[in-house]
């Protein structure tokens, strides 16, 4: 739950960077305080969100239903809320977490509705400070009425065996190569693992439909800078952006770019045609794209088999761990 502060709204400006901040978009940031940091979540046992909103304003994004629980009379992209007290939160959240766990490790999944390392992350650093309450909390001797856990079969997608064990599991999912930054810490929690969301291999197309975000060869650089470092990397090729993503050639090339960047196990997920991603997506997509969007709308069963069976064919070649969209997608 959040509260904002009386008088804790500020206006910054922004303009393209090396940082990858949005050139000439005013965006509404208030500083707010959450009474809790760790979510149930249904992609992991707990989510941690240490922004709400966010500012690279993918034209796709799923996450702009968020406006309707932290209002501001503004579009999706144009406000982000910052938890200023979110890592003060989280360490007590993580207390409580490991007195009851029992079982498999309990995973954590950073950025389920939001990018923690979006471009405000430069500036507030809460992200930084969450991870710094991470690595503290499981490099702590557990207590004797804590026995240490195992971790556990399963995974957001295969386990990757080399992930030492752990009492906490912890997945990052980021479209920036600011989690660079923050590589000294990372290396200090046994078993991360960070999930770069791919979605072309061309910058022109990742600067029309992600505009706040850095472009596809440097997060591509970061996935391969990750690796070398032993960070345990996988990408995350979502949504399939329709014409420009999901031909053969096309597949190939992403899920080519990926594996060279060292990558070996990727998730894969269709455009969700919810009517607001509709809409965004139409108002900047090429004639082709929008044509293609519009075929896939028409007959969602035909397309999504075949682009499935694209995409299996492709990862299979390359040698690639990979984990589709559902069955039931299609229907």
């Amino acid at each position: 739950m959040l509260y904002p502060p009386p008088a804790a709204s500020v206006r910054l400006r922004y303009a393209v960077t090396a940082g990858g901040e949005v050139r000439g978009t005013q965006i509404m940031v208030r500083k707010v305080l959450c009474k809790s940091a760790l979510v149930k979540s249904g992609i992991a046992d707990h989510a941690l969100n240490p922004y709400t909103g966010c500012a690279h304003g993918c034209v796709y994004c799923y996450a702009s239903f968020m406006g309707r629980f932290a209002p501001h009379g503004r579009p999706w992209g144009r406000w982000v809320d910052v938890k200023v007290n979110v890592a003060d939160t989280l360490r007590r959240d993580l207390q409580h977490l490991r007195r009851r766990a029992k079982g498999s490790p309990p995973e954590v999944f950073i950025s389920s509705v939001t990018d923690a390392y979006q471009p405000l992350e430069r500036t507030f650093r809460v992200t930084r400070a969450c991870l710094e309450v991470i690595a503290t909390a499981v490099n702590e001797p557990a207590q004797q009425a804590l026995p240490l856990l195992t971790r556990p079969d399963a995974s957001l997608l295969e386990p990757d065996a080399s992930r030492p064990n752990s009492w906490l599991r912890v997945s990052i999912l980021t479209k920036s190569d600011l989690v660079l930054r923050d590589l000294d810490v990372l290396q200090d929690i046994p078993g991360v693992e960070v999930g770069m969301t791919i979605t072309t291999a061309d910058d022109a197309v990742s600067k029309r439909y992600e505009p706040g975000a850095p472009p596809a060869t440097r997060r591509l650089a970061a996935l391969r800078r990750l690796a070398d470092a032993g960070i345990s990397t996988w990408a995350f090729i979502s949504p399939v952006l329709p014409y420009h993503a999901d031909s053969r050639p096309a597949v190939r090339s992403i899920l080519t770019a990926v594996r060279d960047a060292g990558v070996v196990r990727v998730m894969v997920d269709r455009f969700n045609p919810y009517p607001a991603s509709v809409s965004r997506f139409l108002k900047v997509a090429s004639a082709e794209a929008a044509e293609t969007l519009r075929e896939y709308i028409a007959s969602p069963r035909e397309y999504l088999d075949r682009l499935r069976a694209t995409v299996a064919e492709a990862a299979a070649g390359l040698g690639l761990a990979a984990k589709l969209f559902s069955e039931t997608a299609s229907s």
